[in-house]
């Protein structure tokens, strides 16, 4: 430049040098010349450097990279075959070069290039293409070998690369980089950087963290001992390394068993997913304690569990046999942590068939029977291929219903020899003694199974639980638990014994008893089931026509598979019914009947069996008896039989029975021919029975025979008896006709005397006889052993012997005329009154006529008093003067007469007889009739008549009151009642009497005396007015209170009461007449109507309950119900003193005018107050819903719970006791229909407390909080409602964030304290997340607890729960969780921005709490200065616990450090050093397995220690 200064002209002195043109030209030439020698010197002078700088911030990534032990076919090394594998591999590798700078150029490595690890550990030297860069970027793709400098450093490489998550690898060398024509060498100095599923440098293959076992499978035996396997495994290697291994082997174990050893061919690593197949032998263990253990993992894989297993690395061999040293010590460091299990349980038993069962069942453990059964066989299938021989098993069965209604019944099978046949899948074992228990609480259930099998023609049901195995394996005894199954099985049923039809073998009486014979019965009876059952001692019902007759007893009964031939004894009592007695009769005559055994109640003393055996209906047939019971009679007749009617029988009994038989009464009509009757007999032979020994014949003492000795009946069977005998009849027809006889087949034949010639009436009577034969409806009186009944059965054609006793029957034909005359004669009486009674007699007026006296006039004479009797009673005589009669006219007479009585007794049941019925009849007898017609008088002869009368029918209704008053208590005790009556007399007896007196009834109870107020005159068949007067009496007996009750209850009720009128006395002239009071006293008027008010007296008029407690733990809608104070206002419609001192109410409960529920009272103390409040309590009286009104019980139960005051209604019925001058009155039916109010919950005020609040642990699904809470009860209702829970909802997130559980609570009124568990939880996990940070910090929370569907499991109580809605608070802790933390850095810190810190952490929760990661900020305040000192930011490797209310410090936690160099001095002359923290946690509440949950948390002023060290 000085140069060319010298040489230029000097510039014009004024004129301004950039106003000069040239001064620009010049300007411009400098410039070219300078930027092109700035240009030059950065090419030729700054180039290197400039390239160098650009090398040093360049990248090399590596996207891929593979390890192979095969020379690439496009290598010069292809063609070396002596290549060592131990020291040389090839690396395919696929990179991007980035950050190259704004040139394009050309890279050229000076190979080889060195790889370090770890900065300084040589690995070996690898050789790399040129490429070319251009805009900042290139690529460099090279397939190299690598050749390892030191096998040994190299193989822990190997194994770093195999097991940890990172590795790093540094490239040393040198390149040339030519651009811009220059060409400049660099030191090539780098980290390869890998594209990974890890953003770390060169992402390793950290031990293989992810496999997944895709198929378990055991072929078969092993040749050389042991079992194959087969495992299909997916092995995920995160590194984008590949690498060629070949063959690998693999020693698989679980927990510290070794199994046996693996191989896989070709194996070739790839990121991403890797398919192996590894296959190889479980070898033979004998260890007992590594059977156990592998046990443990088949059971664990049977049984869909999860079980950690170990695969360890052995040896690697690329070509497949030659193992490469190196890379095999790299290969052990694997170790494979692989979960082995199925999603859930493999189906192994797939069905179960039980055999043939023995069941025993006992009434000590009904619902245990025990149970053998030989052959159990369960169908099993096993999916591998080895051996496997079962031989013992024990199991944990259930038994349940086919139909989805659950468990019943429990079979615990121990430990039990098994035969397996693993061909077949067949598995059996027997179940010896084993008691099928039914499960606490389905015992219904367990019933109803039992029944099922006894109805069944085949039942099924379902049989699963857990199996134990024992096994015997190619690898050793194993143990197999876990093999759970449920499956359908099935058994043949009783069909309630009527598969086939049950036989009565035989019958035999062997016994009676007070109540009934005993049978002894053989039956053949079959058992089609699957299964024989012993039950005990059993009875059915014998029955016949659906009557029951008897109890059959079936003594230790064992029913076997198959017919059985049972022996049973059986009760048998034919009196109880007519059906029975028909089925006796027709047994013992030799006919079957259709029977039934049937089951009832009380069949089995077992209580499982009861269901079944009680609907047990066996039909069959009882075969009738064979032979006869009557083989022979005989007949013997009295000199006096004409007159007394009395002959005697004796007859043949066969016993066919092994009891001996006692006839003790025989009743029986006999007949000839079934036609003519000839008798009958009636005799009591209690005290001299016939007695007759089992299986012989007996004959009896002589019987009486009531014959039929009416004139006609004799003479007919005579004649029948003759024409029988074959013998002449025209003599007895002539007879006949004298006497006035007509009998079947008579001839019409006039007496001759020529036709008596020759003639031997006695002769002719016997010869007759001799062909008697008897017909019996017989009804005798059997007695077996101490049973009697009646024997009634009819029997033809007996044969009955005589003798000429016979003879003694022929004057029952006399005398025909004279009698038949008298006998027809009629005698009535029109009236009859009786006055001026007395003991001995009366006055009597009777007014009647005589007729149909024969043709002829006559004069009747009565030489002696008439004797007039009654029911075969004399009552006495009566004087009657004689009658005269005109021919075919007879007479009509009034007489006078003087009844004497005979028999005052007699006469006072006449008396008592007449009054009560529709009529009567006297018996008026003589023995000395004197008639005198045609001049002829015949004496003795004998005048019976029966004179009909009406009488007084009871007096039903015929008395009426009109009108009845209870004025006041009466002087002698009792309340006064007066009645004025009408009494209509509907007999054709009259009676007047000087007074009568009567006593008023209600029932069988008397309720007090009526008398007539002067004379009682009763007209024959007319009615009189009778004033009454008496008292009600004070009752001293309970069920005269009753009484007593009904009828003040009828009055309040306003009905007409029913009473009873007895009468008292009757009196005369003299006073009282013991016949006439004893008649009088016969006297029942039933149904005389004490008439009721027109309109009911309301006597209740209203009804208040002032507390209430209710449990419905024991019933949703019928749950105990008492009050303490129940006020009833009565209100008294009598004007006597009356008192309520018990009382019982039948209550309907209604709510919107809809019944509801009822409330059944029982009997309750009361007390009465002055104004007639009547105050009573009640307790556990069930608040019974009715079934169609649930909705309306659920209503009024949700107004009850929402409000504070309910209105209902109350309608029913009142049992009181009164207290009145007659006693202690129950009035029973009073009415009621009044509405009342109860106090509500109020929805408990709206709100509850917490007491107190601890956090006490957790599960994966909530926090376990353990809470004290209080809530007031403003209602006087005292509830018991069990469990119940509540949703705990956040206020300010509106988000449920858990559920409140309270057990077995009663509310009370008034504030009440509960214990109660939090669960807190839910979906919203902000919500939640800001609770529990709320909670940890000390803040208040407002929470709103609310009811639901499901605050309970009582269904009456949901819906009213549902309303509740209580505000309440949570109050955080204000516990510190951080005590302090500890800061370490060093002098590095001011560049690298990182420190660490260790924290003491305090838990004050009652339960431990892990930290899985951390985010947090750390600020501090020196001197005026607040600034951020850093943040963490820490994933812990593993979870950090500290445990419940305890301290634990962490170990050192990476802190990047925020703070600028001059923050960071302060710090360190800081003293006192506090920190502000705000963080957000991952934790775990409650343990491993607790609670995970994000908690942000801040506390301030934490004291904080420096540990700073400059290097």
């Amino acid at each position: 430049m000085e140069e060319y200064s010298e040489k230029a002209l000097p510039p014009p002195p004024r004129k301004r040098f950039y106003k000069n043109k040239r001064y620009w030209i010049i300007c411009g030439v400098l410039s070219a010349i300078i930027t092109l020698v700035v240009v030059l010197l950065a090419v030729f002078v700054f180039f290197p450097k400039i390239a160098q700088d650009i090398m040093n911030k360049s990248g090399i990534s590596v996207n891929t990279a593979e390890i192979s032990f095969v020379p690439p076919s496009s290598s010069i090394n292809a063609k070396r075959q002596d290549t060592d594998m131990n020291t040389t591999f090839y690396m395919i590798m696929s990179s991007k070069l980035t950050n190259t700078g704004p040139f394009a150029a050309d890279i050229k490595f000076h190979n080889p290039i060195d790889v370090f690890y770890n900065d300084t550990l040589l690995l070996g030297s690898i050789t790399l293409p040129n490429t070319h860069v251009a805009h900042g970027g290139g690529l460099l793709d090279a397939t190299t070998p690598f050749l390892i400098a030191n096998t040994t450093l190299f193989a822990q490489f190997a194994k770093e690369m195999l097991a940890q998550e990172t590795f790093t690898w540094r490239m040393k060398g040198k390149l040339d980089i030519t651009a811009l024509s220059r060409t400049a060498t660099v030191n090539l100095d780098k980290n390869i950087v890998l594209q990974g599923n890890y953003n770390y440098l060169n992402v390793g293959m950290n031990g293989f963290p992810n496999v997944t076992i895709t198929n378990f499978n055991l072929p078969g035996n092993a040749p050389g001992g042991g079992i194959t396997v087969e495992l299909g495994t997916i092995l995920v290697s995160p590194s984008p390394i590949g690498v060629q291994l070949g063959t690998i082997a693999l020693q698989i174990g679980y927990n510290g068993v070794m199994l046996g050893k693996v191989t896989s061919e070709n194996v070739t690593l790839v990121q991403g997913e890797n398919n192996l197949m590894l296959k190889g032998t479980l070898v033979p263990q004998k260890d007992p304690a590594n059977l156990d253990k592998i046990g443990v993992l088949f059971s664990s894989y049977v049984a869909g569990k999860m079980s950690n297993t170990t695969a360890k690395g052995l040896s690697c061999a690329p070509d497949g046999s030659h193992p490469i040293g190196w890379l095999s010590e790299g290969f052990q460091s694997v170790q494979l942590n692989v979960g082995l299990g199925l999603p859930q349980p493999m189906n192994i038993i797939q069905g179960v068939n039980m055999g043939q069962l023995a069941m025993v069942f006992n009434a000590d453990t009904p619902y245990a029977p025990v149970t053998n059964a030989p052959a159990v066989t369960a169908d099993y299938s096993i999916p591998f291929g080895f051996n496997l021989d079962i031989t013992e098993v024990s199991q944990e069965l259930k038994l349940a219903m086919a139909n989805g209604s659950g468990e019943f019944a429990a079979i615990s099978v121990p430990p039990v020899p098994a035969q397996s046949n693993q061909t077949s899948g067949k598995l059996q074992f027997a179940m010896n003694q084993i008691p099928i228990t039914a499960i606490p609480g389905k015992e219904a259930l367990f019933n109803d199974f039992v029944y099922s099998l006894s109805a069944s023609e085949k039942y099924s049901f379902l049989v699963g639980g857990q199996v134990v195995t024992k096994t015997v394996t190619p690898i050793g005894n194993l143990t197999l638990s876990g093999i759970t199954f449920q499956v359908p099985t099935s058994l043949q049923g009783l069909q309630f014994l009527n598969s086939t039809a049950t036989t009565v073998n035989s019958v035999d009486v062997i016994g009676g008893t007070h109540q009934s014979l005993v049978l002894a019965i053989n039956v053949s009876m079959s058992n089609p089931s699957d299964f024989s059952i012993a039950a005990g001692d059993v009875s059915f019902a014998f029955s016949s026509g659906g009557q029951k007759l008897g109890d059959v007893v079936l003594n230790n009964l064992d029913l076997k598979r198959g017919v059985n031939t049972v022996a049973a004894t059986s009760t048998f009592d034919p009196k109880s019914s007519e059906v029975g007695t028909h089925l006796l009769s027709s047994f013992v005559t030799g006919q079957n009947n259709d029977v039934n055994i049937q089951g009832f109640e009380g069949s089995t003393p077992v209580a499982s069996l009861v269901k079944a055996l009680s609907v047990i209906d066996i039909k069959t047939t009882l075969p009738g008896l064979k032979s006869t019971l009557i083989q022979k009679s005989k007949l013997a007749v009295d000199k006096d039989s004409a007159s007394t009617g009395i002959v005697h029988v004796q007859v043949a009994i066969a016993n066919p029975f092994s009891a001996a038989l006692k006839i003790t009464s025989v009743v029986s009509s006999v007949t000839y021919k079934n036609v003519i009757d000839v008798g009958i007999i009636n005799q009591d032979l209690a005290n001299n029975p016939i007695a007759i020994d089992g299986h012989t014949t007996g004959m009896s003492d002589m019987l009486d025979m009531a014959m039929n000795v009416d004139p006609t009946a004799v003479a007919n069977l005579m004649r029948v008896l003759a024409v029988d005998a074959n013998l002449d009849t025209k003599p007895l027809d002539a007879l006949y006709g004298m006497g006035g006889f007509h009998v079947d087949n008579q001839q019409d034949v006039q007496p001759d005397p020529g036709l008596f010639a020759d003639f031997d009436l006695s002769k002719f009577v016997v010869q007759a006889m001799k062909v008697l034969k008897a017909d019996l409806a017989l009804e005798s009186g059997l007695q077996v052993d101490d049973y009697s009944t009646k024997l009634t059965f009819a029997q033809q054609g007996v044969a009955v012997e005589t003798d000429s006793s016979v003879v003694s029957l022929i004057p029952i034909v006399g005398q025909p005329i004279v009698q038949k005359i008298v006998d027809g004669a009629k005698l009535s009486f029109t009236s009859v009154i009786l006055s001026s009674p007395t003991d001995q007699n009366f006055k009597v007026q009777m007014a009647g006529s005589i007729t149909d006296a024969g043709p002829m006039a006559a004069e009747i004479a009565f030489p002696q008093p008439l004797t007039v009797s009654w029911q075969e009673r004399v009552l006495g005589t009566v004087s009657m003067a004689a009658i005269k009669t005109k021919a075919n006219a007879g007479a009509d007479f009034k007489v006078l007469g003087d009844f004497t009585i005979s028999d005052q007794a007699a006469m006072g049941d006449f008396a008592g007889f007449m009054i009560n019925n529709d009529g009567f009849e006297w018996d008026i007898r003589t023995e000395n009739v004197a008639v005198t017609a045609l001049g002829v008088t015949f004496s003795n002869i004998t005048m019976a008549k029966k004179v009909s009368l009406s009488g007084a029918k009871g007096f039903r209704d015929a008395v009426t009151i009109n009108s009845f008053d209870l004025p006041s208590n009466d002087p002698k005790g009792g309340i006064t009642m007066t009645a004025a009556t009408s009494i209509t007399n509907p007999s054709q007896v009259g009676f007047i009497l000087s007074g009568a007196g009567f006593n008023a009834y209600y029932g069988d109870v008397l309720l007090g005396p009526l008398a007539s107020d002067g004379t009682a005159n009763f007209p024959p068949q007319a009615a009189a007015k009778l004033n009454m007067r008496g008292r009600l009496l004070r009752q001293s007996s309970q069920h005269g209170l009753d009484a007593v009750n009904k009828v003040f209850s009828n009055y309040l009720q306003g009905k007409d009461t029913p009473l009873t009128i007895v009468g008292d006395y009757g009196s005369g002239p003299k006073g009282q007449v013991g016949w006439l009071t004893k008649g009088f006293k016969a006297i029942k008027i039933e149904n005389v109507i004490l008439p009721g008010p027109k309109t009911p007296p309301t006597l209740i008029p209203s009804i208040k309950m002032q507390d209430l407690q209710i449990d419905f733990v024991k019933s949703a809608y019928a749950p105990p119900t008492g009050s303490t104070r129940v006020e009833a206002q009565v209100k008294n419609p009598f004007g006597f003193p009356l008192g309520v001192s018990s009382l019982t109410m039948d209550v309907t409960a209604s709510y919107n005018g809809k019944d509801m529920a009822e409330l059944k009272i029982p009997n309750q103390k009361a007390t009465t107050s002055k104004s007639g409040l009547v105050t009573t309590q009640f307790s556990n009286v069930p608040f019974s819903s009715f079934d169609n009104a649930h909705n309306t019980f659920e209503e009024y139960l949700t107004a009850v719970t929402s409000k504070g005051n309910v209105k209902f209604g109350l309608r029913g019925t009142s049992n009181a006791v009164a207290a009145t001058a007659i006693g202690a009155i129950p009035l029973s039916g009073i009415g009621f229909d009044v509405e009342t109010a109860l106090e509500g919950f109020n929805n408990f005020d709206g709100k509850t407390k917490i007491l107190s609040l601890s956090i006490a642990g957790g599960t994966s699904e909530h926090i376990l909080v353990k809470l004290s809470i209080s809530m007031n009860n403003p209602s006087h209702i005292t509830i018991t409602l069990g469990d119940m829970q509540l949703s705990t909802i956040m206020n300010e997130y509106r988000a449920a964030v858990g559920d409140v559980f309270l057990r077995g609570i009663t509310i009370k009124p008034g504030n009440n304290q509960f214990n109660a568990e939090m669960h807190m939880g839910g979906s919203n996990e902000k919500a939640l997340k800001q609770l529990l940070s709320n909670y940890m910090t000390g803040a208040k929370v407002p929470l709103t607890v609310t009811g639901s569907q499901a605050s309970t499991q009582i269904p009456s109580l949901k819906n009213a729960l549902a309303t509740v809605k209580l505000d309440t608070s949570m109050q955080g802790i204000t516990d510190k969780l951080v005590k302090s933390t500890s800061v370490k850095a060093t002098g590095k810190v001011i560049f690298d921005k990182k420190a660490t810190t260790t924290i003491v952490l305090r838990n004050p929760l009652d339960t431990p709490f892990s930290i899985h990661s951390i985010e947090a900020e750390v600020y501090t305040t020196v001197g005026s200065d607040h600034f951020k000192v850093g943040h963490i930011d820490y994933n812990l490797p593993k979870p950090f616990t500290v445990p419940a209310k305890s301290e634990a410090t962490t170990g050192d936690w990476p802190v990047n450090v925020d703070a600028n160099a001059g923050q960071l001095l302060k710090l360190l002359g800081a003293k006192d050093l506090k920190v502000d923290l705000t963080q957000n946690v991952s934790v775990t509440v409650g343990g491993p397995s607790g609670f995970a949950s994000v908690m942000y948390y801040y506390q301030n002023s934490v004291p904080t220690n420096l540990d700073f060290k400059l290097f």
